[in-house]
């Protein structure tokens, strides 16, 4: 099934994607003039032609694929029926005034079903939104239409709760309860970095669904560089490799999907709520330079690998740019001063835990600072 996103947005589209073609199929060559080529996760529009699909690049990176599987960005979207914490947790409802919203895992599919205690709404759920380390969220198609259901599952309480504002007034009837409905721009700004394979042209082709963020979205589009490596050609190859970004680059690589700060500017976000941000809360940092290439997502977080939790993990990290000793003069390999209280589990106390008002998702302050307890949160 194609779903069309309106003909107003599909003139947007086409602009965006005769521009890339314009530009050599969307891929610009680096300002440092080598055969690396810009890229971008939400990057305009490409043919299905141009994607390999990740299958493909097991054949040489066996080892990176199998550990990217696991991680949250290749599970940033999934179809119902593989959800793991469907599969885990397949009963989950939540009442809120009359109506109750319920998710049941039955017979190889999802549904999702809104009741008044009168009458009833089912409807299998499409998509599966989230990995669920945080929180997942549930997208239905009803008569034609995207909907979000208005709840979502939070890991850390391991249930479903409201997915909105709690002073959000109850629907007036049972169809309004059925979830938000989804505009163009809704679908968009969703399918757009957790399943950004499939938008196409001017609607989302669901007979062709890749969810998640798998190895195309942040390298670009390998049916030619695969043609070329199968074909002996290695030096015809085109494909992208992050790994040269400088940066400020790849900050704002990475911030494509992980709220930019162009996105706290534009939402007019103050105070706490800059926390979702991590690009934002992270070149406000005191040790942000972008001249060091350790000022960079990567150098903390490999994006083939599951994310690690354990705070004291990052112990190396922090100690390849701080002295270890005291009184050790700053250099150019370890710019930052020794920590006078230790040398272990330093995010513990140098990038808290911040809950976000009105919500149940506690995110890590990538401003990394001297924090003590009680002190206000710095914007």
């Amino acid at each position: 099934m194609r779903i069309n996103l309106g003909n107003a947005r599909y003139l947007v589209l086409l602009t965006t994607a005769l521009a890339a073609v314009a530009m050599g199929r969307g891929w610009a060559r680096s300002s440092g003039g080598d055969e690396n080529l810009k890229w971008q996760p939400t990057h305009a529009v490409m043919r299905p032609a141009d994607y390999a699909g990740s299958a493909a690049c097991a054949h040489c990176h066996r080892a990176i694929f199998e550990k990217q599987k696991a991680t949250n960005m290749a599970q940033a979207a999934a179809r119902a029926a593989e959800s793991r914490v469907l599969i885990e947790h397949p009963t989950l409802s939540f009442e809120r005034g009359p109506y109750t919203y319920s998710l049941r895992h039955e017979g190889g599919r999802v549904s999702y079903t809104v009741s008044d205690g009168r009458d009833k709404i089912t409807e299998p759920v499409f998509l599966v939104v989230g990995a669920g380390a945080v929180f997942q969220t549930y997208l239905i198609e009803h008569d034609g239409v995207y909907y979000r259901a208005p709840v979502n599952y939070y890991s850390a309480q391991g249930k479903l709760g409201l997915g909105e504002d709690p002073a959000t007034p109850l629907p007036a009837s049972l169809e309004a309860a059925l979830g938000k409905r989804l505009t163009a721009d809704g679908v968009r700004d969703c399918f757009r970095c957790h399943s950004p394979a499939n938008v196409v042209g001017d609607g989302f082709d669901t007979d062709r669904l890749v969810p998640g963020d798998t190895c195309e979205v942040c390298h670009g589009p390998g049916a030619e560089h695969v043609a070329a490596m199968r074909a002996g050609k290695p030096r015809e190859s085109v494909i992208f490799n992050p790994t040269h970004l400088r940066p400020e680059e790849e900050v704002d690589f990475c911030s494509d999907c992980h709220h930019s700060i162009q996105e706290v500017k534009k939402g007019n976000l103050r105070g706490v709520r800059t926390v979702i941000s991590q690009s934002y809360r992270l070149v406000g940092s005191r040790c942000w330079n972008a001249a060091d290439r350790r000022s960079r997502c990567s150098f903390c977080h490999d994006p083939h690998a599951p994310l690690v939790q354990e705070t004291a993990a990052y112990d190396a990290k922090c100690l390849g740019c701080h002295a270890t000793s005291a009184g050790a003069p700053a250099s150019a390999d370890h710019p930052g001063k020794p920590c006078p209280v230790g040398q272990r589990d330093c995010a513990h106390c140098h990038m808290p835990k911040v809950p976000v008002p009105d919500s149940s998702i506690v995110y890590t302050d990538h401003r990394i600072r001297i924090a003590p307890a009680g002190t206000p949160y710095p914007e």
